[in-house]
């Protein structure tokens, strides 16, 4: 279970803020702090993931405590809620690397949702950000009967498994092992667990280890030809940006990025050749900074950008997260290699 830090010197909003948290699901446990010093104190004793804050009026306290975090604790994220739209308070924020500015304004559920993304853990009945390859592995390894809808971009398909065995699949018109090949092959995916009883007939008979085997070594070709055709690598990662259209900030996912441009989810619809500003983080720069982006494709799942930058910074930005995203995944993959006790999966209600 994740630990997320509320930090907030109203108490009735305090109360409000972690009651209402805490009623979006029990995956997070949420700690209140009424000050800076008691904020400290629960820092030493708890792992802290992410800490949530309010910055209000002079806002002197809140930017105190946002020091105090980047300095001491750099990898924990903060989102701060503010109810102003005060450019010079934006401005400041972004000096912050680790900062995420949240309407506070905006419904409960946005801030659960923005909290799920940045830890990168279910919400809402899907799980995203991890790699289907493995889940489905899991559900092998504790032997699950469900029906999994997959999703990928403008993509979407259906597994369904029997006591751990993959015995059927449907992406768009194709079934069968083809379909399996294709649907285990997307990367960035977001899944959702259906564990009502299905009598769908079996369609598939090869094993799961092999149907990853062969998918992995499609994908490989398929890579290896299209490389060619690409102005620029195109790289995978999940991450929680926000950008702006005529000052208003939404909140968007981005599930891949080249130096040229990224795939982003947003609930905001977006017009073909639209002009957005991206706000982009760099942990290893340690550093924000503002891209202006141009929408080149839109499709059910989400919207192509194309990166409009106007000098050197802002594409080695670009360059840093694209190289922070790639040593992340050589760390996963290396930690995946590592023994690791059985992850437990979210089970069917009793």
């Amino acid at each position: 279970m994740n630990n997320v830090l509320v930090v907030e010197n109203d108490q009735t909003m305090l109360r409000t803020l972690t009651g209402c948290l805490r009623g979006q699901g029990g995956l997070l446990n949420y700690i209140p702090a009424a000050n800076k010093v008691q904020a400290r104190e629960l820092l030493r004793q708890y792992t802290i993931d992410l800490v949530i804050t309010a910055i209000r009026g002079s806002f002197s306290d809140g930017f105190g405590l946002l020091k105090e975090l980047t300095i001491d604790y750099p990898d924990i994220k903060v989102i701060v809620m503010t109810s102003t739209t005060n450019p010079l308070l934006r401005a400041r924020l972004k000096r912050y690397p680790s900062a995420v500015l949240l309407d506070q304004t905006r419904d409960m559920s946005m801030l659960s949702r923005r909290i799920f993304t940045e830890l990168m853990i279910d919400y809402g009945g899907h799980i995203r950000g991890i790699n289907l390859s493995s889940f489905l592995q899991m559900i092998e390894l504790e032997s699950l009967s469900c029906i999994l809808k997959v999703s990928a971009k403008a993509k979407s398909g259906v597994l369904w498994l029997q006591h751990g065995e993959l015995i059927a699949a449907r992406a768009e018109i194709t079934t069968g092992h083809e379909a399996a090949l294709e649907i285990i092959s997307w990367n960035n995916v977001v899944i959702d667990i259906d564990y009502t009883p299905s009598d769908i007939e079996r369609q598939i008979s090869t094993p799961l280890m092999m149907l990853i085997l062969e998918s992995g070594q499609r994908d490989d070709e398929k890579q290896s030809s299209t490389t060619n055709s690409r102005a620029y690598e195109r790289h995978d990662l999940v991450v929680a940006l926000d950008y702006d259209i005529k000052n208003n900030i939404h909140h968007c996912t981005l599930k891949d990025i080249s130096l040229g441009g990224a795939y982003i989810e947003t609930d905001q619809p977006l017009d073909h050749s639209q002009k957005i500003r991206i706000t982009l983080t760099s942990h290893v720069m340690k550093s924000s900074c503002s891209v202006d982006a141009k929408v080149v494709r839109t499709d059910s799942q989400g919207t192509g950008i194309q990166f409009l930058p106007e000098n050197p910074f802002q594409r080695q930005m670009i360059q840093s997260i694209i190289s922070g995203s790639l040593r992340s995944h050589y760390t996963q993959d290396f930690e995946q290699e590592k023994p690791t006790s059985v992850v437990q999966l979210p089970h069917p209600t009793k």
